[in-house]
Order: C-alpha cells, then structure tokens, then sequence
C-alpha cells in the first residue's frame, strides 16, 4: 500500500490517501473521491507520496 497526499479542490483539505495503486500515472493529475468536509464528491488534486 502506497499512501498518497491529495488535496480538495473545492475547500483546499490536505489528507492522506492509501491506494494499492500507483496515482502518478492518472491523467490530469486529480482523482474523483469524498470529501468528508464537503459532504459529497469533489475532484482532488495529487500534491504526491506521503513520507509516512
């Protein structure tokens, strides 16, 4: 498990995300998810791996 760092496009929430996959090789360099500070789905924008 890779833990990546991503970021809300839509509030600006910085949180930790594991994946058993690797996200660099997204196009657009963002990912479809919950937001739990939103309250629904929004785009995150990939900032990179976690150093945890």
């Amino acid at each position: 498990m890779t833990k990546w760092r991503v970021r809300c496009t839509e509030c600006g929430l910085e949180r930790d995300l594991e994946t058993g996959m690797d996200l660099s090789t997204l196009k657009g360099n963002r990912i479809y998810m919950y937001c739990p500070r939103c309250r629904r789905n929004t785009f995150h924008e990939i900032l990179g791996r976690s150093e945890d």
